[in-house]
């Protein structure tokens, strides 16, 4: 694993732009304006990518917050990642040869109840994060490929970073 990609697609009156920052590496300004902030900062971004640098596959998160009508609902997509004229290929960042990219949706009624309460929104996001990669993860060991024992450790890793961060 080399990268961990985070997008969102949410009304702006939630505060999942702050909380999907937490899983995403400090940027070096943020780190040069607030070090002792970003000391703080245990992002799961670094913690993936170094833990299982050997896997050939990356990973990408879209949180979405939309209302239950719109049809959506969260599903996982593999995709190669050839294309010559891509940012990262333009800009020689290392990627694996395949993304495994999850979109993740969770629902504004949901929300609307908990609007100021960012630890709600959070532990809401978390659960159906986890949730939905115990469900998916396992029918894509063949195509990535990876071992039952490495899959398990990536859901470990994940939960426990949910866990510590209080997303669980």
């Amino acid at each position: 694993m080399k990268n961990l990609g985070i997008v969102g697609d949410y009304p702006s009156w939630t505060y999942i732009s702050d909380i999907i920052d937490e899983m995403q590496s400090v940027s070096k300004r943020y780190a040069i304006k607030h070090p002792e902030l970003a000391s703080q900062l245990t992002p799961l971004e670094p913690i993936l990518i170094e833990k299982f640098s050997e896997l050939d596959i990356d990973f990408s998160f879209c949180f979405r917050c939309l209302d239950r009508n719109s049809g959506w609902v969260s599903k996982a997509r593999l995709w190669k990642n050839d294309d010559q004229n891509s940012f990262n290929a333009k800009n020689n960042i290392a990627e694996s040869s395949r993304t495994l990219g999850f979109d993740i949706v969770v629902y504004e009624e949901d929300f609307l109840q908990i609007k100021k309460d960012k630890d709600a929104q959070k532990k809401i996001i978390g659960f159906e994060l986890l949730r939905f990669l115990k469900l998916t993860l396992p029918k894509y060991i063949k195509k990535i490929p990876m071992t039952k024992e490495e899959m398990q450790n990536i859901l470990d890793t994940i939960e426990n970073w949910l866990i510590k961060h209080n997303w669980l």
